[in-house]
């Protein structure tokens, strides 16, 4: 099976920058999960537009976000998750934009072979095949908020009119 790293595409320009959390505030959100039928309080957070401003499918700061459309999608792999909105507001122009957190779950799945730089941040992840069982996953030991998912999923975005969508292929292995 194949793997892809969910990420936002950089190199669109004039896309929305919401400010950075902390790596603290990023635990803290990630970690409390959002259940069917306890949905935690919306997040808000406030961004300043301008007339050129790009609202992506994904954003990858401060946290994993997906537009209502890419949500709809990722439901479909994942029915039995909760997810928390969170809106970008924009004050001065009175302006808000409707983005999901995405907490898929963690995944044990990282093979002995992926590479680390000195300060602890991933420079090479290699993924073991057989441990994986969910099409959209999170992988556990890592600092970064990445969001994984599988070729299925993958051709279904790809599929559609999605915007300012990444992703980048995994290595994996099968034994160890």
């Amino acid at each position: 099976m194949r793997y892809f790293q969910l990420s936002g595409d950089d190199r669109i320009p004039n896309t929305i920058k919401p400010p950075a959390w902390s790596i603290l505030q990023q635990r803290d959100i990630l970690s409390s999960l959002s259940l069917p039928g306890r949905e935690l309080p919306p997040l808000t957070i406030h961004v300043h537009e301008d007339d050129y401003t790009i609202y992506p499918d994904i954003l990858n700061i401060p946290a994993p976000l997906v537009s209502d459309s890419l949500k709809q999608l990722l439901e479909k792999f994942l029915p039995n998750k909760g997810w928390r909105a969170v809106m970008l507001s924009d004050i001065d122009r009175g302006r808000q934009h409707l983005y999901w957190l995405l907490q898929p779950d963690v995944v044990e799945a990282r093979s002995v072979q992926s590479i680390f730089r000195p300060d602890g941040t991933l420079k090479q992840l290699v993924l073991h095949h057989e441990k994986i069982q969910q099409p959209v996953f999170r992988v556990a030991g890592l600092r970064e908020p990445y969001i994984y998912i599988n070729l299925a999923a993958a051709e279904s975005m790809l599929r559609r009119s999605y915007t300012g969508i990444r992703l980048i292929r995994i290595p994996t292995v099968r034994a160890e």
